[in-house]
């Protein structure tokens, strides 16, 4: 399990901030986006996190080496864990992730389901979104444990402003996927509790979204 830490990302959606991205070994079977339209399997930086699974990638870092990076970063400073790969599946290494975080602002992503352990790290000032992969997943996600935050995939043709789950539920488009001058270091949509437990919507993109569309089409 390694990962790639970036002081300052050159990803146009995400912006200047320092970026994490974690080996494959971190991703559970679970996901319902392995193999069937994840970004980071297909997308730019595919290659890298091939070899960074593969433990040759240059600047990789194990898990105690990314705290050391995380731990020296200013506090007041918004920073983005998992642009590929999942959070560790260990109770304990999320735990240090989170005491290593220090509060700070986190944009923080999984495909995991230890609800336990992400009430823990939020304690700690570490707040995790539970991803889903279709808005009425989210919508199950929920009624098992509302007080999560939870972001879902959208078809691509999904336009701008507010959308609703099978159950009612609203939906907001990331807001950098329309607003040019919106990043995720200027905006703090996902690294804080929302408002009335809104779900944040991400429409389908790269080079697999219309893969995605398919069986969103379907679910």
């Amino acid at each position: 399990m390694f990962f790639h830490f970036r002081r300052a990302s050159q990803n146009r959606k995400l912006g200047p901030m320092p970026a994490v991205m974690a080996s494959a070994a971190t991703c559970p079977a679970s996901c319902g986006l392995r193999g069937a339209g994840c970004y980071a399997e297909h997308g730019p930086g595919s290659i890298f996190w091939r070899n960074l699974t593969a433990g040759t990638a240059v600047n990789q870092v194990t898990l105690d080496q990314l705290c050391h990076l995380i731990r020296a970063l200013p506090k007041k400073i918004r920073w983005r864990y998992g642009t590929a790969g999942d959070l560790p599946p260990a109770h304990d290494d999320v735990l240090k992730l989170a005491r290593a975080n220090g509060g700070r602002e986190a944009i923080v992503f999984t495909h995991g389901r230890q609800y336990e352990t992400y009430r823990q790290a939020r304690k700690l000032g570490f707040h995790v979104n539970c991803s889903t992969d279709s808005a009425a997943e989210a919508d199950r996600l929920l009624d098992e444990a509302p007080d999560m935050s939870v972001v879902t995939v959208l078809p691509s043709d999904a336009g701008r402003g507010r959308h609703r789950t099978p159950a009612g539920r609203e939906i907001a488009v990331c807001p950098a996927t329309y607003a040019e001058r919106v990043t995720c270091s200027t905006c703090n949509l996902c690294s804080r509790a929302r408002p009335r437990g809104v779900i944040v919507g991400f429409p389908a993109h790269g080079t697999r979204k219309r893969m995605i569309d398919r069986r969103l089409a379907q679910s």
